[in-house]
């Protein structure tokens, strides 16, 4: 181990040394019958020449194999991400499908009961997958209200209860029955939440991503991410925000029969 080191160390030098020798050697050639008989004063001139002319070819060397590394490093960062993606991708987005799978199994009474179990473990699945890049993520699954004048956290950390008769509430109960399309926010700081905030609210969570959870062509409700940092959310999250809200879509729609929905 140690020889190989030691193997490895000596061909970096010579990757270094050898490029500046060649470099330098036929200038210092060209230079010498410059020195013969010459002044002191002009050799030392030719030879301080010589030697900053091999400094730069050195430090030019040496910042090619910088350049080098650096890019090896950003390769090898480039490639460890992509691991831990597709690790998250499989354990998140697979449990998810695996669920939903054992989900179909149960009959009609058992799906009801369990579809909150199931929506959460896919917020908390899709907040693993989006974490690595995304950081303090939150997750929320809401249900539209029998009634539908509400939209009702069940699944993961829920922010509360949007009801009719308020400006959120209203807004997003319109946009969830009318299935929109995904609603990105990178700053609500300055985007169209400002207008509906109370004077002194100071939201933690800045940036977010809405979907509205459909099956079959209905809406049962909506999936949310949310950060405390603006512009958190990559056009890639914004189409795997949405894989997971089909997936919830069809639970919904095995869990609660079309014939009993409101389009």
């Amino acid at each position: 181990m140690g020889q190989g080191n030691e193997r490895t160390s000596s061909r970096r030098y010579g990757d270094v040394v050898l490029p500046v020798v060649a470099a330098a050697l036929p200038t210092a050639v060209f230079q010498v019958p410059n020195l013969v008989g010459a002044p002191v004063s002009k050799a030392v001139l030719v030879i301080v020449a010589l030697a900053v002319f091999v400094g730069v070819v050195v430090w030019q060397a040496l910042r090619a194999r910088r350049t080098a590394a650096a890019r090896r490093r950003a390769e090898d960062a480039g490639a460890t991400a992509l691991a831990a993606y597709e690790v998250a991708v499989q354990y998140g987005f697979g449990q998810i499908a695996t669920r939903l799978t054992r989900f179909a199994a149960h009959d009609h009474a058992t799906r009801r009961s369990e579809l909150g179990a199931f929506a959460d473990r896919a917020a908390a699945a899709l907040a693993f997958y989006l974490l690595p890049h995304v950081p303090d993520v939150r997750a929320n699954v809401y249900l539209l209200a029998p009634s539908l004048d509400a939209l009702e956290p069940i699944g993961h950390g829920g922010a509360g209860v949007f009801r009719a008769g308020t400006p959120y509430g209203d807004r997003n109960l319109d946009w969830v029955l009318q299935g929109g399309p995904p609603r990105v926010v990178g700053d609500r700081e300055s985007d169209v939440d400002a207008v509906d905030d109370e004077p002194d609210f100071d939201p933690r969570y800045r940036s977010y991503v809405a979907v509205v959870i459909r099956g079959e062509g209905y809406s049962f409700g909506m999936l949310t991410v949310d950060c405390p940092t603006p512009d958190a959310f990559a056009d890639l999250d914004v189409r795997n925000v949405g894989v997971v809200a089909q997936y919830v879509g069809v639970a919904c729609t095995l869990a609660f029969p079309v014939r009993h929905q409101h389009r």
